[in-house]
């Protein structure tokens, strides 16, 4: 039996990435013509660039890291300063993306938004994306310790972002791969530990 070259591919760079979690099949991406580019030595020469030596707490030497998202987003994935919302270029993240939690007296606030083009009929903007910013190193599993004086609180960078999600867009579901997290299910759904 002859097999689909296109689903082959799919079934490649799929078999790399070594997914957790829900992931598109290949039939799907096939079905919404989306193909694995094959050349990608200029993306990764780009990439390269964007990558600097940095400090991480708890570790000897420097570690390789993307220090300014607004950057990587503009020159790698190619997006108008104005798609990213919190970058110096752009406008700055909407206080209607903010959560307050009053009994912690804290509020949760993405450090980068991405709109969608166009807004809905009574002229509301629908997010594509919540983007947290955290502290290089950090386990995003791990609640950070505190002195007993911090009243703020106390949840892992994971619970938070979450909350924020769930909250602010009524979206909350986790996937992840290493130290990305990106959140998105329906308003409702229970969130079980990953």
């Amino acid at each position: 039996m002859a097999r689909d070259p296109e689903l082959i591919a799919h079934q490649e760079w799929l078999g790399y990435l070594q997914p957790v979690g829900l992931v598109v099949s290949p039939p799907a991406l096939a079905a919404a013509q989306a193909f694995p580019a094959k050349n990608i030595i200029p993306d990764h020469a780009r990439f390269l660039d964007l990558v600097e030596q940095a400090t991480v707490e708890g570790e000897d030497d420097p570690q390789p890291a993307i220090l300014e998202f607004p950057r990587f987003a503009t020159q790698l994935l190619g997006w108008e300063p104005a798609d990213l919302l919190g970058s110096p270029d752009g406008d700055s993240v909407p206080e209607t993306l903010e959560v307050a939690l009053p009994e912690y007296n804290e509020t949760l606030r993405p450090s980068y938004a991405v709109p969608e083009f166009d807004k809905t009929p009574d002229g509301d903007r629908k997010w594509l994306m919540l983007i947290q910013r955290v502290k290089l190193g950090l386990d995003l599993d791990e609640t950070p310790e505190t002195d007993a004086k911090d009243h703020r609180w106390q949840a892992s960078p994971q619970a938070r972002f979450e909350r924020l999600l769930r909250e602010s867009q009524g979206r909350s579901d986790c996937s992840r791969t290493g130290r990305i997290c990106g959140w998105s299910t329906p308003r409702g759904a229970r969130l079980r530990g990953t």
